[in-house]
Parts: C-alpha cells; structure tokens; sequence
C-alpha cells in the first residue's frame, strides 16, 4: 500500500510540472538615433504548478540581430557573454504576475511582471511586457552612443510549456 502510495504520489507529481516548448524574448532599445530589436528563441525553463514556482534560463549570446556588428557589440562590450553568460528569472507565480529574482550581467534584482497564463490540459501559454533600465544590471553604454542606445529596454515574452515527461 505504502508503495503504491508513493508511486502515485510521483505520478501526480509530474503531472504539476511544465517545461519550455517554445519561447521568444524579444527586446526592444527605442534611441534617438537608432531602434534596437533582437530576438532569442534557445530559452530552457520549468514551471511547477504544485509551487507556483519557476524558472527559466536565458542563454545571452543566442540573441539575434538584424546587424551582426550590432551583435558582436551586444556580446562583447555591452552584456559581456562571455563573463555572463545566462540571463536567469526564478520565483513564483500568483495572480497573474511573475514574482522573483531576476540576475543579469552578474547583478540580481527583485522583479515582478505581469503575465498572460492560458491552461490546456496539456500546455500553458504565459506573455508578458515590461522595461528593465540598464544601469540597474551595472550595463554601461558609452557616452558616444548614448542617443543609439536607450538607457530604458522593452522586454516581450510569450513562452509555451507542455507536461514534463520524466526520463
């Protein structure tokens, strides 16, 4: 019985955890001189709905530009990929808003964004918007390029999870 027990408590277990299907960040830098977009689709990341927690990871150097030197300068003078390589949002969620840490450029802070969260089934579908300011991630930006680059960047996420499997 004890067993039994434990295997189904498993069970219903894994049915609470979601992992990343498919997911697309996009930012935005709008600047007086020049807009700025860039797309990342390699994200990883779980929900657990028994906890209402989460956790995703955002491998930095897989944005993509329009402008290959844009993305080099993203990579090497601005972000750092090298140094900092992941991008990582963890805590919870509750009604309708995503509460957590959110650690960058090797900086941590305090986040709480609002979000769209459909339930399937078998898929969850969470959007969200919001604004990250650069200086809070200690992210400088040259004098020189201050009108090419807003000091304030517009974030989009829409994300689809589907029912982990196990191993």
């Amino acid at each position: 019985m004890v067993k039994l027990l434990l295997i189904l408590s498993f069970y219903f277990i894994n049915e609470k955890r979601y992992t990343i299907e498919s997911s697309k960040i996009e930012f935005y830098s709008y600047a007086p001189l020049e807009d700025i977009t860039a797309i990342n689709t390699e994200s990883i990341g779980a929900i657990d709905l028994s906890t209402s927690e989460f956790l995703i990871k955002i491998p930095v150097s897989a944005f993509e530009f329009p402008n290959k030197l844009m993305q080099k300068h993203f990579n090497d003078s601005y972000l750092e990929t090298d140094k900092y390589p992941e991008c990582i949002f963890r805590g919870k969620i509750s009604d309708n808003k995503a509460d957590g840490e959110i650690t960058l450029h090797g900086q941590s802070k305090k986040l709480s964004v609002p979000i769209t969260f459909n339930q399937t089934s078998d898929k969850i579908e969470i959007k969200t918007e919001f604004n990250i300011i650069l200086d809070d991630f200690k992210i400088k930006v040259p004098r020189l390029l201050f009108q090419n680059i807003a000091e304030d960047i517009d974030i989009k996420v829409e994300s689809t999870f589907i029912k982990y499997k196990g191993q």
